[in-house]
């Protein structure tokens, strides 16, 4: 409360305190689109200048905001321009403005009457600038992106608003992204219905993920970074092999954190209070921006999250025993040398501990508890550190990005027979540790309208340890340690071959080395040696753009993930058995339209197939020890469309629906039983409603958004007796902010209907198979928060 107490105090104090002289140098603006008077209180503040906007006349004029550095009187020319306003700076950096004075028309006779003069009309806004699809690699407008990308940009105070959420609040904004559920950092994300399993294990993600232009991981669950000072967040849906190599067969999700504004000091903050059924919940972050001289500056990122437990066990009389707590930071440097050469360097840190497991083991039963003979703790710590050189050559640019990142994840599972009362506990403790490094040039030519070439190299390291026993006496049975290799060339480019049509092909050229060593409680287990593999992955589309904002597209693309070795049993049953690798190639028709301008209605429609050989998968034997195994190969089919429409200028909806099925057409013996017709975690069909209100009352800006969301039948696993039904359920949201200048107040409520339903059928995978496992939707939250921006 301290916290909060200090925000709402602190922040009006602090805008008084900002009324400093101005200085004649640049200054960084973002001034956010509104009315006038609005637009030039938040001026004022950033200038350190006095400016009276008492004339009522200019809350009748909208502007389109001001972004960017310029001076006092340069930015004050772009922000009153097409008003009918100018301006003088007087002594003390007071401005005084006025209307500019009309011309007059010379008239024969004098005119009997003067008219009575109008107000000058609202100048149209300028159209917005066009979004930019990073994730190309060749900064790539969407409207020229020959397959499915999604973009959505935060603004500073969203994204403080939203940044507790973390990785929920990328499935709520994006529903072509699926999720398990074990609970936050423990993740696997799935995208376009490819999806291996339900199950933690040795594979490598189907879903690349980064930060900037650091990869976050490899062989690693989804480590649920909060999405405190993100600017904005790209989704390219795969297999997206050419770019981004193996581990990217769903598709990519690159998130783009704020960079640090030279000469500018600024500092903003949030904290909330919330209510998950009768317990608290609380929040808080603080972003600093600090100037070091002219052509350096540093910004911070330091926050942390409670989120309160909600289930009881019985068996132990212990209530809310799935406590979650996350706390980290961000620390990035920036460095400009001149013009065209910068640098960037800096250092990623998340906490995440979850005191016990977040699943109910009643079937049929809305009742939010269970039964376990010992506690289920998960921890995942996550440490990044990367450097990325930035140079602009001219006829070309350059980008070199070299990343570090530890991340040890410790798993607890109580694995106590049924007809036992003494805990067994089965502990997994597993240390990843990877370095990626990835050097490209890009541009555009008189024969190609973008290109881009790069080397590429990523060395993970994966050591795991099990233990199994006694709560207080479990003994290691197995260490794995594997090492991989993956380097490769790339590269891609678009050639106009007509007006309106242009030719995208591209390709990467890869080469893996993998090293496994396995140990057991009777000694070492022999390992085959390891083989290298080379692959080629190609990709080729053909786009034709018939009018402006539209554009049909047809892409063919292929995806890798090399095979490798495991361990399977445990003592002087434990042996060493290979999977093979496996590969998506897909071959995806689509169109969009409304993506340039200031379009009142904006979509796309998309339909992909996917063939996956020798699908690999994380499963678990029947006592409920990991396993990894090529269960077959899958046929996908995929269909997704979204459409927007702004009827108003502060009026904005969204629909966005999904459709998929994904059949085993060819399956392997390691199953048995009747095979389920979808591959695992991944709903038949979904949809989501969504709108928003923006309106300004005053010098105000409110925010009113809300969103329903359907999540269809999914299966846990895709054989017995891992096929228990999940999904089918609803999830509604509601939200409303107040955005004063300088700080603001919001109020949230998510799971709005207090929905029980079952999202995830899986907590501990040692008594899954008994099919009582059910995890629900987080009951009702409320959230109060206030954030301050200075």
């Amino acid at each position: 409360m301290s916290g909060i107490r200090w925000l709402a105090v602190g922040a009006p104090l602090m805008c008084a305190v900002a009324a400093c002289p101005a200085t004649a140098q640049d200054i960084s603006f973002d001034v956010p689109a509104g009315p006038l008077n609005a637009a030039l209180i938040s001026f004022a503040t950033r200038a350190n200048v006095s400016i009276d906007t008492s004339d009522l006349a200019l809350r009748s004029i909208r502007v389109a905001g001001l972004r960017g550095r310029y001076s006092v009187r340069q930015g004050l020319r772009q922000l009153l321009r097409g008003t009918g306003y100018d301006f003088r700076i007087g002594r003390g950096n007071v401005v005084r403005l006025f209307r500019r004075p009309t011309r007059r028309i010379e008239q024969a006779q004098p005119r009997p009457a003067t008219p009575k003069p109008t107000p000058l009309p609202a100048p149209p806004l300028p159209p917005p600038p066009p979004i930019i699809v990073t994730a190309s690699k060749q900064d790539v407008r969407q409207a020229d992106f020959p397959g499915t990308s999604r973009v959505v940009t935060f603004d500073e105070s969203r994204s403080l608003y939203l940044g507790r959420s973390g990785s929920e609040a990328l499935l709520r904004e994006f529903p072509n992204l699926t999720s398990t559920n074990l609970g936050s950092g423990r993740n696997k994300i799935f995208i376009r219905g490819i999806a291996d399993s339900s199950f933690n294990g040795q594979l490598q993600s189907t879903v690349s993920q980064y930060l900037g232009e650091s990869r976050l991981t490899y062989s690693a669950p989804d480590p649920d970074l909060a999405l405190y000072d993100i600017d904005r967040v790209e989704i390219v849906e795969g297999p997206q092999g050419t770019l981004y190599g193996a581990g990217s067969l769903g598709g990519v999700i690159r998130m783009v954190p704020r960079a640090p504004t030279l000469g500018e000091f600024s500092f903003s903050g949030t904290a909330s209070l919330g209510v998950t059924g009768n317990r608290l919940a609380n929040d808080s972050a603080v972003v600093a921006n600090v100037p070091i001289g002219d052509r350096a500056a540093l910004r911070m990122l330091g926050y942390r999250i409670l989120r309160p437990g909600y289930i009881d066990d019985v068996q132990r009389n212990l209530s809310d025993i799935n406590r979650t707590s996350v706390s980290g930071g961000r620390a990035t440097f920036r460095m400009e040398f001149n013009e065209r050469f910068s640098i960037y360097a800096g250092l990623v840190s998340q906490d995440t501990a979850s005191e016990d497991g977040q699943y109910t083991d009643y079937p049929g039963s809305s009742e939010l508890t269970r039964s376990s003979l010992a506690a289920q703790p998960f921890d995942n710590d996550y440490r990044l550190a990367f450097a990325t050189l930035r140079a602009d050559l001219g006829t070309a640019n350059l980008v070199s990005n070299t990343s570090y990142n530890i991340h040890p994840i410790v798993t607890v599972f109580d694995a106590s027979p049924p007809d036992t009362q003494v805990p067994i506990v089965f502990e997994e403790d597993v240390q990843v540790k990877l370095l990626t490094h990835e050097t490209r040039i890009s541009g555009s030519a008189d024969l190609l309208s973008s290109w881009v070439s790069g080397v590429s190299l990523a060395f993970n390291i994966n050591d795991t340890n099990r233990f199994l026993g006694p709560e207080n006496a479990r003994v290691m049975i197995s260490n794995i340690q594997s090492e991989t290799l993956d380097v490769a060339l790339f590269g891609e480019a678009t050639l106009p071959i007509l007006r309106d049509i242009s030719l995208t092909a591209g390709g990467r050229l890869s080469h893996f080395t993998r090293f496994d060593e396995f140990t057991v409680t009777s000694g070492d287990a022999p390992a085959e040696p390891s083989r290298p593999e080379i692959r080629f992955l190609p990709t080729v589309a053909i786009s034709w753009k018939p009018l402006e904002g539209g554009i049909a597209y047809v892409r063919y693309q292929q995806g890798y993930r090399p095979g490798a070795q495991q361990l399977t049993g445990t003592g002087d049953q434990a042996k060493v058995t290979s999977f093979e690798p496996d590969a998506v190639s897909t071959a995806e028709i689509g169109m969009r339209f409304g993506t340039s301008g200031r379009s009142l209605l904006s979509g796309g429609l998309s339909y992909s197939y996917s063939k996956w050989s020798r699908v690999q998968a994380d499963l678990v034997s029947s006592e409920g020890f990991p396993v990894v195994a090529n269960v077959g190969s899958a046929r996908i089919h995929y269909v997704a469309a979204h459409l927007a429409w702004n009827p108003a200028q502060d009026v904005s909806l969204g629909f966005a629906s999904f459709y998929t099925t994904g059949e085993l057409d060819r399956q392997t013996n390691v199953l048995e039983g009747e095979i389920e017709a979808n591959l695992p975690n991944v709903a038949d069909r979904g949809w989501r409603f969504s709108g928003r209100y923006e309106p300004w009352i005053g010098d105000t800006k409110i925010t009113l958004d809300g969103s329903v969301e359907y999540i269809g039948t999914s299966f846990l696993g895709i054989s017995a007796p891992f096929d228990i039904p999940q999904g089918n359920y609803i999830d509604t949201a509601l939200g409303i902010h107040a955005d004063f200048e300088c700080w603001g107040l919001s109020l949230s409520i998510d799971n709005v209907l207090d929905s029980r339903a079952n999202r995830f059928s899986l907590g501990n995978p040692f008594s899954v198979a008994e099919g009582n496992q059910r995890t629900p939707l987080r009951p009702r939250t409320v959230t109060i928060g206030i954030d301050a921006r200075f």
